[in-house]
């Protein structure tokens, strides 16, 4: 990591904290998501799909705010780089849940599920890797 003044360092370091922060309440959004996912896939029903998929709504909310923090890091800090922000919108596949709301697709939406759950912890060790080195610069 370039060397950077203490003021930039000192503007960063709130911003990381708050995309761990941010990444640390999706996982645990995911987590539940993934709760009522197996509670679907065992015949739920339809509140449980909604439940889940407000779950994983309240993931992405957090998952985009940790991407725009880390987007403003990075114009600061231009060697930083985490990668992209793991949204998952949903699409056909959430469609497909709620309407036809069967163990097939219960079952694809809990693989989503997972799969957003691994890129967030991704993502997660990314940033505290860069907390930790601004934190390292900072002392």
């Amino acid at each position: 990591m370039t060397m950077y003044n203490r003021e930039v360092v000192d503007r960063a370091l709130p911003m990381v904290r708050e995309a761990v922060y941010q990444l640390e309440c999706a996982q645990d959004k995911l987590n539940s998501a993934r709760g009522w996912g197996v509670w679907d896939i065992l015949g739920g029903g339809l509140i449980a799909t909604l439940v889940k998929h407000g779950k994983t709504d309240d993931a992405n909310d957090c998952i985009r705010h940790a991407g725009r923090l880390m987007e403003r890091v990075q114009k600061m800090m231009p060697d930083i780089h985490v990668g992209e922000a793991p949204v998952d919108e949903g699409g056909f596949g959430r469609v497909a849940d709620v309407l036809f709301d069967g163990l097939f697709t219960d079952l694809y939406m809990q693989g989503r599920i997972n799969d957003q759950r691994e890129a967030v912890d991704r993502m997660l060790q990314r940033v505290r890797r860069v907390e930790r080195e601004l934190m390292r610069i900072a002392n």
